[in-house]
C-alpha cells in the first residue's frame, strides 16, 4: 500500500465509565469488536449513528473534559470488516464547538475508538498513526490463527512514525510517500520503481535499516550509535527484504525513496 504520511497522533483519551447526554441518560461506553457500545441503565444498547448527539466526560492529558459527538460513518477501507467513525467536539469556554481532529489525508475531522488491552479504550483521530493503522487492517482487538495482531499494530506505529529504535523518536516528515507490506498479505507492496527497500519492523521498532527514510533528520551512523542492536543491522548491504524476509520477527516491511 502507498501512503503518503500525514501528521501524528493528535488525540488518545480514556474514556471514564459514565457519559452523559443531554437527556441526562447514563450508562457505560465499552467496545464491542470495532464497534463502540453504550449500554444505558434503561436496558437499550446504542452503537454508530445512534450515539450522535451525545456529550462524554472524558479523561485526557489535562484531566476531564465534555467532548460531544457530533456525527458517525461507516469507513469500509476493508469491506467485510467496517469501522465507525465519529466527529468529536469540545467547547472552551466563550468559544464555540471545536473539531478535537485536524484532517487526514481525505479531508476528514474523525477518529476512531482503540481498546487499549487493559479493558479501556481511547478515541484516536484518523489524521495519527494508530488509527491509520487499524484503517489499514492491523486491528490489536483481532484474533486471527497465525496473525499476531497486535504485534503487527504496534509495528505498524513505529513504521509510520520512523521510529527505529521504538522508543518514541519519531523521525519522519509530512507528506512523504511510503509503501507498505507485510509477510501475512493484510497489505502487498505496490512495487513503485521510485522507491526502494528501506526497513523491516517488529512491535519494538526496526531489525534493520537500509536508508533513512528522512537522512536530514537521522543518519545511519546516528542510529547505529543511539540502538547498538541495529549497528550491525545498517546500510543497504546489512538489510535487505530477501535477507528479512527469513526472520520470523520481521512482520512489517516498507519502501520509500533513498535520498542523499
Amino acid at each position: 500500500m502507498i501512503l503518503r504520511l500525514p501528521t501524528v497522533l493528535l488525540l488518545a483519551l480514556a474514556v471514564l465509565p459514565l457519559p452523559m447526554a443531554a437527556a441526562a441518560l447514563e450508562g457505560r461506553l465499552s467496545m464491542d469488536g470495532a464497534d463502540l457500545s453504550l449500554s444505558l441503565d434503561d436496558g437499550r444498547v446504542l452503537k454508530g449513528r445512534a450515539l450522535v448527539g451525545l456529550t462524554l466526560k472524558l479523561a485526557g492529558p489535562a484531566g476531564e473534559a465534555e467532548v460531544r459527538i457530533d456525527g458517525a460513518e461507516e469507513d469500509a477501507s476493508l469491506p467485510d470488516r467496517p469501522v465507525t467513525l465519529f466527529s468529536l467536539s469540545t467547547q472552551r469556554p466563550g468559544q464555540g464547538p471545536e473539531n478535537l481532529c485536524t484532517p487526514d489525508p481525505k479531508g476528514r475531522r474523525l477518529a476512531l475508538p482503540l481498546p487499549d488491552g487493559a479493558g479501556g479504550f481511547g478515541f484516536t483521530c484518523t489524521s495519527g498513526a494508530e488509527a491509520k493503522c487499524v484503517l489499514m487492517g492491523y486491528r490489536p482487538w483481532e484474533v486471527r490463527e497465525g496473525v499476531p495482531m497486535r504485534d503487527l499494530h504496534r509495528a505498524c506505529i513505529h513504521l509510520l512514525r520512523a521510529d527505529y529504535g521504538g522508543d518514541d523518536r519519531p523521525t519522519t516528515r509530512d507528506g512523504t510517500i511510503i509503501d507498505i507490506y507485510d509477510r501475512f498479505g493484510i497489505q502487498a507492496s505496490e512495487a513503485d520503481p521510485t522507491l526502494s527497500f528501506e526497513a523491516a519492523w517488529g512491535p519494538d521498532g526496526a531489525l534493520c535499516v537500509a536508508h533513512p527514510r528522512i537522512p536530514e533528520n537521522v543518519s545511519l551512523s546516528a542510529l547505529a550509535e543511539r540502538y547498538p542492536r541495529l549497528a550491525r543491522r545498517l546500510g543497504p548491504d546489512s538489510c535487505t527484504e530477501a535477507a528479512m524476509r527469513n526472520e520470523p520477527g520481521a512482520l512489517l516491511f516498507n519502501r520509500s525513496a533513498a535520498r542523499r
